[in-house]
């Protein structure tokens, strides 16, 4: 049948407890919290942390206070025998059991190691369960009215048989000592008690006996102290090791290797004969202890500590008696960090003695420290500390208090739960209360009042209690009148931390970097002393500067529509913490116009197409081209261009033709209703960027318009777009990422950050491995890229990272792989010279076999040819060659270029790379001329995409950069693949094949 166990009865005090928190010192330190909560008749659980200045950490106790009483009375218990060990959970289990209800327990004494065996006195019901080891040991015994003391045995144990009188120095249920030369040799008396078997592990005799009752009273049938146990011989046995101990029975054992004459004594024992048993104590209150058990130290003494303590630092359980007969089962947790640090026997001594205790006793610590309460919402006692094992140790012995007490229905308190809080001040706490009866039972209880002590806040009435503004420990009441319980409450007007975290995400904030118009909802918490305050995000004061945005009362942020930064700050008693705000403006891509266009649909009047002439793309390597013809006053191409929600303003990359005609743009709104809006007068030519306001409530685009702008001749005519973008505010970036990279052995590590984009997407970022794509992790919220390169093969490589922030521009950083050692040049003129590595590199990569027999030549001085730089830049670009051979050249001069240049060169012009040079009305080659520094610049420039940073040039010799080459030149410089010598750049010059070779290299 389902066992109801007792429910605590509300703590009975009919005065106001307002203690300020943190206000007294004591000798475990500056108390922090404290509760009480009652479990039985004249039975409560006390709880206490501390705060230790020394260790900077805290200490946690808690103990059960019992006025004795015939309702709850002191149990000892081991396990199924007294070698047996058991966890305090899985004696109570036996105990409930046997009928027994369990209101509380703490472990007991020490015991050995090895065996089990109780070091102490253990007395249950009456009987001697065992004697200690030591003549002298402290214990404390419980009458069966519940009354305690603490003192000394000192029993004298002794057994008469063949007309003689000998001590019991083995003790009662004591593992047998294998040599007479042991302390604890000798005569040992085991009982079943102690074990099935009596452990022997040497030769012995082995007398079984019989107890007697002769029905007069005189004898005891069991060991107890002050009286005598009669028993009849069974059985003499000489034994080789362990035997079993009969049920009801007892062996009188001893040592083969003891004393000579005793055994004889032993040995002449008759089955029949009689073997009496004495124990006896030189006090006499020991004579009528229904229950005993030993400690390990005897720690205050007349109200004062004992000296000579241990002094170890750790979990201690320990037992004291009151001035007025209160007993207190105590235990401190230690051994771990931010609950427990533990403490020395001296301060257990020294709490016990503010606790009242004028007598105590230490009982087994560190890992077997364990207390246990039956809680009124549980099946069962629970453990309520947290054992420095990290779970109940089985020990041997343990003191529990049970009771008798049957339900009566009456009510007789209430269980206010929560029990006990830790709160910040002005935090809310909902509180119940159940009937409990006058048995401790639950029952149905009665409608209730709440109060709080006088300046603990308030408490309406259905229990929520609100706290005060002023820290300290408060009760909060419910009552029907006759019968009540409260609850314990800290308030803590200031606390040591405040953690801001973000509600959705729940990791911590330190600062906040938000868009315009962005709500975050921050949620706020506290500890003291490091522990967790209950609090709500309304207890604290949520200040934000209103440059950025606005906070309400429980922390939901909504930042401004403008771009700032300024600070939340958070605050609790005397208690702030600051946390940066930020509000950026940002740029998201809408449409790069890279690959399909198919969005893009042409009309009788508009046309579009893909463009990937560099000369008309800004950013990339493809361009959207709208052919239009407006001679019925207007054009139109139909999209669906998606704007995202909160996105006011549209850009977009316009390069115009000069017709004075407009570009426009028809906006469609979540209601299907549309607007058509001006983007830009094609009055200018070139790339210009475009940022307009978009209709309100825009969600999309469903065509780019063309109006005739009224200039005669100019119905026609073609424009290009490129990098469509949204943002959230009238702004435009310009600014490419900065990208850094670092190698070590075969790992890359890159950092790529911008001044705009606070993120960077996964798709915008591209490791390459000498112009190959590798695979690599990116950590899109530290900007980090990571990956594992291929396994080194004595060559050199260029590892580079390009990254596109959203409006498309493009930043880049290159590291170098160099081999160890550092090879043999394959080419016969290289050794020692300075592009040494890049030719190395082309040769490596069968972009250049130089020229000459075994013992190839590079010729690095040597002024390149168009023909050989164009071949060297085609193999570069690692083109298929064969795909171009059928393309037809422009150049007046195709017939001179070499064979094995050829279809190299077309694959240059092909891909717009190569345009040649006009002269005499033609277009020319010139394949066998040198080429200059600027024309290489120039075809160089044309293999990257388009959106590179292109800074003002500060050479010398900077006003000698053709304009055709400008553009190139500032990029190459820019990105650092271009150096310059002694502040010159010599645009015009020759470029000598080492020159070209480091060129090649630097541009992967």
């Amino acid at each position: 049948m389902k066992h109801f166990f007792r429910r605590a009865a509300a703590l009975a005090l009919a005065v106001a407890v307002t203690v300020t928190a943190v206000s007294a010192s004591y000798a475990l330190g500056w108390d922090v919290h404290t509760a009480q909560l009652p479990l039985s008749q004249g039975t409560s659980l006390g709880e206490n942390i501390f705060w230790s200045d020394t260790y900077g950490d805290l200490r946690h106790e808690y103990y059960i206070a019992y006025t004795p009483n015939t309702d709850v009375t002191p149990t000892v218990a081991y396990g199924n025998k007294v070698l047996d060990r058991m966890t305090l959970s899985a004696m109570a289990r036996n105990l409930e059991s046997q009928g027994k209800n369990v209101v509380s327990g703490v472990n007991g004494d020490w015991y050995v190691l090895s065996t089990g065996a109780t070091v102490g006195l253990l007395v249950t019901d009456g009987v001697i369960r065992a004697t200690p080891y030591y003549k002298n040991a402290w214990a404390i015994g419980f009458n069966a009215d519940g009354t305690a003391f603490i003192g000394q045995p000192t029993l004298t144990t002794t057994v008469t048989f063949g007309g003689q009188t000998y001590n019991l120095s083995g003790a009662i249920n004591k593992v047998r000592k294998v040599t007479a030369s042991d302390t604890t040799g000798g005569l040992t008396l085991l009982t079943s008690d102690f074990a099935s078997k009596t452990q022997n592990t040497a030769a012995g005799v082995d007398v079984i006996l019989s107890p007697v009752d002769d029905g007069t009273g005189a004898y005891a049938t069991q060991p107890t102290i002050g009286k005598q146990v009669q028993y009849t011989v069974e059985q003499v046995l000489e034994s080789t090791g362990s035997i079993a101990i009969p049920e009801g029975k007892a062996v009188l054992t001893m040592n083969g290797a003891d004393k000579a004459e005793i055994l004889a004594k032993l040995r002449a024992l008759q089955p029949g004969d009689t073997v009496t048993l004495s124990v006896t104590s030189t006090d006499a209150r020991w004579n009528n202890v229904d229950q005993a058990i030993g400690g390990t130290y005897h720690i205050v003494s007349n109200g004062q500590a004992v000296s000579g303590l241990p002094t170890e630092r750790t979990a201690w359980t320990a037992v004291g008696v009151k001035a007025d007969g209160t007993v207190i089962l105590y235990t401190l947790d230690g051994k771990q960090n931010g609950y427990s640090v533990g403490c020395t026997l001296s301060q257990v001594a020294q709490r016990l003695i503010e606790l009242g205790c004028v007598e105590a006793l230490s009982m087994d610590g560190g890992g077997s420290t364990t207390i246990g309460a039956t809680y009124p919402d549980g099946e069962g006692m629970q453990i309520v500390n947290r054992p420095s094992d990290g779970s109940q140790r089985a020990n041997s012995t343990a003191i529990f208090l049970t009771t008798n007490l049957e339900p009566t229905g009456v009510v007789g308190s209430y269980y206010v739960t929560p029990t006990d809080d830790m709160v910040l001040a002005g935090a809310s706490v909902q509180l119940s209360a159940a009937g409990v009866d006058t048995g401790y039972y639950p029952t149905a209880g009665n409608p209730v009042s709440w109060s709080v002590s006088e300046g603990g806040g308030t408490v309406n009435s259905t229990g929520l209690y609100t706290a005060g503004s002023q820290s300290g420990t408060y009760l909060v009441t419910a009552s029907d009148g006759a019968a009540s319980g409260s609850a314990w409450m800290t308030v803590v007007r200031t606390p040591a931390t405040i953690t801001v975290k973000n509600q959705s995400t729940g990791k911590q904030v330190t600062s906040l970097s938000l868009e315009p118009g962005q709500q975050v909802d921050l949620t706020a918490s506290a500890t003291y002393r490091t522990l967790a305050l209950t609090a709500q995000d309304s207890c604290f004061t949520w200040t934000l500067d209103p440059s950025v945005g606005t906070v309400d009362a429980n922390g939901l942020l909504t930042a401004g529509q403008s771009s700032g930064s300024g600070n939340l700050t958070v605050t609790a008693g005397d208690k702030t913490v600051t946390i940066p705000v930020t509000v950026a403006s940002h740029i998201k891509t809408l449409d790069t116009l890279e690959g399909d266009l198919s969005a893009y649909i042409s009309s009788a009047t508009a046309t579009a197409s893909a463009e990937t002439s560099l000369d008309y793309v800004h950013n990339g390597r493809q361009s959207l081209k709208l052919s239009y013809n407006v001679s019925d006053a207007s054009a139109s191409l139909s999209t669906s261009l998606t704007i995202p929600s909160g996105e006011s303003w549209l850009g977009v990359w316009v390069y115009g033709d000069g017709s004075g005609n407009q570009l426009k743009a028809t906006a469609l709104n979540s209601q299907g209703q549309t607007s058509q809006f001006l983007l830009a007068t094609l009055n200018f030519t070139g790339w210009q960027h475009v940022l307009v306001q978009l209709p309100a409530g825009t969600v999309s685009l469903s065509s780019l318009d063309i109006s005739y702008g009224g200039i005669a001749g100019r119905q026609t005519g073609a424009i290009w777009l490129d990098q469509f973008t949204a943002a959230n505010q009238q702004i435009t970036d310009t600014t490419a990422p900065t990208v850094t990279v670092n190698v070590v052995g075969n790992q890359v590590t890159a950092t790529v950050s911008d001044n705009f984009d606070r993120t960077i997407a996964r798709e915008n970022v591209t490791l390459t491995y000498d112009g190959d794509v590798l695979t690599a992790s990116w950590n899109e919220s530290t900007g980090t890229l990571t990956a594992t390169l291929p396994a080194a093969d004595g060559g050199y490589h260029r590892v580079t990272v390009t990254a596109s922030d959203a409006s498309g521009n493009l930043g880049r950083g290159s590291a170098d792989r160099k081999p160890d050692p550092i090879p043999v040049s394959p080419f016969g003129d290289m050794t020692g010279n300075w592009a040494e590595p890049y030719a190395t590199f082309l040769y490596d990569q069968g972009i250049s076999q130089g020229t000459g027999g075994d013992t190839p030549l590079y010729q690095p001085g040597k002024n390149i040819t168009r023909a050989e730089f164009f071949a060297l830049v085609a193999r570069w670009m690692d083109l298929d060659l064969e795909s171009y051979a059928d393309v037809e050249l422009p150049f007046a001069d195709t017939d001179e270029i070499p064979a094995w240049a050829l279809n190299e060169i077309k694959a240059m012009y092909s891909l717009g790379i190569l345009q040649g040079a006009s002269g005499d009305g033609q277009l020319w080659a010139n394949p066998m001329s040198t080429i200059s520094r600027a024309e290489v610049m120039t075809i160089l420039g044309r293999t990257l995409a388009q959106g590179y940073p292109a800074e003002r040039l500060t050479f010398a010799d900077a006003g000698s950069v053709p304009t055709w080459s400008l553009t190139y030149v500032r990029t190459l410089v820019t990105l650092g693949v271009v150096t310059g010598n002694n502040n010159q750049i010599r645009p015009n010059d020759p470029i000598t094949r080492g020159e070209v070779a480091k060129l090649l290299y630097a541009m992967l």
